[in-house]
């Protein structure tokens, strides 16, 4: 009468590893190269430098100053990673998820980040000159005081993120969504920014001086005291934006 039962209980027990715990991740094992994989680890100052780790699961490690400069991170998972003052310099990014995780300060100049996915990470003071961003996605991150001069952002979406004194000079962003974004006291001196979606974005204090805006979508946007000087808002959506106290195009300041 005890047959059935008997042979569910035990075939549970298979299903899950005959009860036993799941053996705990092994850094020793990781940094020798032996795995790809070490979520969870300490890996604090870790040298990874050029190691290929395509598709790697470092989801919540905490891999503060670790070095991964000119690795191979494609695919792979650092979400909830604590990536504070990290060397991802020159490093392959392309579809690699970083959400929420943490990255102040950390350094990622010429990284080849398409696609990647740093939504909710904390980005800020982050080194990010001329990375290549194309189509990620960095919604609600904080990229307060970020530096990501002549990086190439084109269709990322950075809807509700934070750009809080963020250096954006000679980004290229065509068609990116903003939208919600907090931008102010942030320098777009000679950005490209045709097509994008500035729609109800807090812009104020910010220079857009030689920025090309041409087609974008500027409706409820806040540009109090902003420098416009010589950009190019030709054919913007200007429904309900806000330009009180602004030095427009012409030179004139907006009343």
């Amino acid at each position: 009468m005890y047959r059935v039962p008997v042979l569910l209980a035990l075939a549970s027990l298979l299903l899950l590893g005959g009860g036993r715990p799941a053996p705990a991740q092994d850094p020793a094992m990781f940094l020798a190269g032996r795995t790809k994989d070490c979520p969870g680890c300490d890996l604090s100052g870790a040298r990874l430098k050029r190691r290929d780790l395509t598709g790697a699961d470092l989801a919540g490690a905490n891999l503060t100053g670790a070095s991964f400069h000119r690795a191979l991170l494609r695919g792979a998972n650092l979400s909830g990673t604590n990536l504070t003052n990290a060397n991802l310099n020159k490093t392959s990014l392309i579809q690699a998820n970083f959400s929420n995780a943490e990255m102040k300060g950390a350094m990622l100049f010429e990284a080849e980040a398409g696609g990647a996915n740093f939504s909710g990470t904390d980005l800020s003071q982050a080194l990010m000159g001329s990375i290549h961003l194309a189509r990620g996605r960095l919604e609600r991150a904080n990229l307060t005081e970020a530096d990501l001069e002549a990086a190439q952002l084109d269709d990322t979406d950075f809807a509700a993120a934070t750009l809080d004194s963020a250096n954006l000079h000679q980004v290229r962003m065509l068609r990116a969504n903003l939208r919600g974004a907090s931008a102010e006291s942030t320098d777009f001196t000679e950005a490209n920014m045709r097509e994008a979606n500035l729609q109800a974005a807090r812009l104020r204090l910010s220079i857009f001086f030689l920025a090309d805006l041409g087609v974008a979508d500027l409706s409820a946007a806040d540009f109090t005291r902003c420098v416009l000087r010589s950009a190019n808002l030709g054919s913007t959506n200007q429904a309900g934006t806000i330009f009180v106290g602004a030095l427009m195009p012409d030179n004139s300041v907006h009343p």
